[in-house]
């Protein structure tokens, strides 16, 4: 029994000297995977008007079923 008790100590120790020396990665990684993200940065006009005719065109603009040829 006291062995047993020896062993788990040990490993409670070991494992708060890791988190205690390397809480800033560990810190940086669990905000990283777990914390809120960052929202993009605002477009002006010009740029608003690019995104909006780069996605019309793939989506709905040239690649439309209903302009594709239909005699084929």
């Amino acid at each position: 029994m006291l062995e047993l008790l020896l062993a788990l100590l040990s490993l409670i120790i070991w494992s708060s000297l890791i988190i205690y020396f390397f809480r800033e990665p560990i810190f940086r990684w669990l905000d990283n995977r777990f914390g809120k993200d960052t929202p993009p940065p605002t477009l002006d006009e010009g740029e608003a008007e690019q995104m909006d005719q780069a996605f019309s065109d793939s989506f709905m603009g040239k690649h439309a079923p209903s302009e594709q040829r239909k005699d084929t």
